[in-house]
């Protein structure tokens, strides 16, 4: 059984970031999954210290080469989504072409004339891009979801005979993933979010199949 915290879009804020850190060790968390977007020395030496797992978001697949030479090397090989037992996550989708790296974006994108959202889509506002990211996890046979970029905490359920049912996060504190539901959950934002005054961040119990928003 592992507690995970589930963290994004940090953008710099490692004033925010530390107390969400400080509040999911006192939640009992024993891992740190953070979704990109994170922003700043100060941020990824919190990460660092706090041995966190990281995938990388849009700012640091454009941002890259502007980081100090000895965090390029570690964020460079921040992969672009994470899986493990019942849980995927990434920044924006689980939607990724395959063997393309934080090193490779920008020029993929440009050789299509693509914009970022063609690869970071929105769970919150883009219809396709969650009917893609919910076939992904029924092909994966995977139950839930964890994504950044939004900035805010809700999240998306479906079952087989349904349609796509968004929860919201406000005035709800947790979720339970059920057999059979395939679930998009968004954690929100640690330094900008869109939906409330605190820093935002989840609680994943991979053993209960939990999910506890937290605002802190």
């Amino acid at each position: 059984m592992t507690t995970w915290a589930i963290l994004s879009d940090v953008h710099g804020r490692g004033d925010r970031l530390k107390r969400v850190l400080a509040d999911a060790t006192a939640q009992g968390a024993a891992r740190v999954l953070a979704l990109g977007d994170i922003g700043g020395v100060p941020a990824l030496n919190a990460l660092d210290r706090a041995e966190a797992t990281c995938v990388f978001g849009n700012w640091e697949a454009s941002g890259l080469r502007g980081l100090p030479p000895f965090y390029r090397g570690w964020v460079g090989r921040w992969p672009a989504g994470y899986r493990a037992d019942g849980l995927w996550a990434a920044h924006a989708s689980p939607v990724w072409p395959e063997a393309l790296g934080i090193a490779g974006v920008v020029d993929y994108l440009r050789e299509r004339q693509w914009h970022w959202t063609a690869l970071f889509p929105s769970m919150q506002r883009s219809e396709p891009a969650r009917w893609d990211a919910l076939a992904e996890l029924e092909a994966a046979d995977v139950q839930v979801f964890f994504h950044g970029h939004t900035h805010v905490q809700e999240a998306w359920r479906w079952t087989p005979d349904g349609v796509p049912r968004r929860v919201a996060g406000e005035g709800l504190t947790g979720l339970t993933i059920a057999d059979g539901e395939r679930w998009l959950v968004g954690v929100g934002s640690v330094g900008t979010p869109h939906d409330s005054d605190g820093a935002c961040y989840a609680l994943y119990d991979d053993a209960t199949r939990q999910v506890t928003w937290r605002r802190v």
